[in-house]
């Protein structure tokens, strides 16, 4: 089993554009430098489009591959990214999966808009901190992984204010997290309020969603619950 962690940083590519690949690998928080690595892309049923292909390594170790758009040119679901790498003359084995999306759902919240609820945020930050943009980006992760759970594909909500209130809670919820110093405190009295907070609109959120994948919204996709599916394939 490999020890180190490795990273996709993105899992989606443009429908008929280039698609930037980019692998990190840590090993205990430190990022590891390569000193050499292939990559294989596969289409969802396993077909290769590109195989062993030489990948760039940056001196900081991370690893990139731009896939041309010749092999985006169609919506895909759960394709794959096979990188071997070397470190140590050891042969290490990463595989991930992607999708091919018309377009990428984007946040939609920024570091300013949490001061607005809590205007003395700032003076509680850490300090190898200077915002909470880091906060933010794992609320929109876990968000987007709460809307696959229940059987939705994040990119085909197309517009992030749809889940702005949602990635706002789950921030918070995030941050009153690691604050809290013990159970009860003022911390975790925040935490559990914005946990409810972000369970309760997720039950209830409505959203526009592409089912055709058309890029477009019809009347028959608007105003949808989560608990809706009605994917067209």
């Amino acid at each position: 089993m490999s020890k180190y962690v490795e990273i996709l940083t993105d899992n989606e590519a443009v429908k008929a554009y280039d698609y930037p690949i980019e692998v990190k690998v840590y090993l205990e928080g430190t990022q590891a430098v390569p000193s050499s690595a292939t990559i294989t892309v596969k289409n969802p049923k396993g077909k290769k489009q590109v195989e062993d292909q030489s990948v760039t390594i940056a001196g900081s170790g991370t690893m990139t591959y731009t896939l041309d758009s010749a092999y985006t040119a169609n919506l895909w679901e759960n394709a794959i990214v096979e990188i071997e790498y070397v470190i140590s003359s050891i042969t290490y084995k990463m595989v991930s999966l992607f999708d091919v999306v018309i377009n990428k759902l984007k946040c939609s919240v920024l570091d300013a808009n949490l001061k607005d609820y809590y205007p003395k945020m700032a003076d509680e930050i850490w300090s190898e901190q200077s915002n909470y943009d880091d906060q933010i980006q794992e609320a929109f992760l876990e968000v987007k992984r709460d809307i696959k759970d229940k059987g939705k594909r994040p990119a085909m909500l197309i517009d992030g204010s749809q889940i702005r209130e949602l990635i706002i809670a789950k921030s918070f919820e995030i941050i009153f997290f690691s604050m809290m110093k013990e159970e009860g405190d003022k911390w975790f009295i925040r935490h559990e309020k914005e946990a409810q907070k972000y369970k309760d609109k997720i039950a209830k959120l409505l959203i526009h969603y592409d089912i055709d994948e058309s890029g477009t919204i019809e009347e028959e996709e608007r105003r949808l619950s989560l608990s809706q599916f009605q994917m067209k394939r």
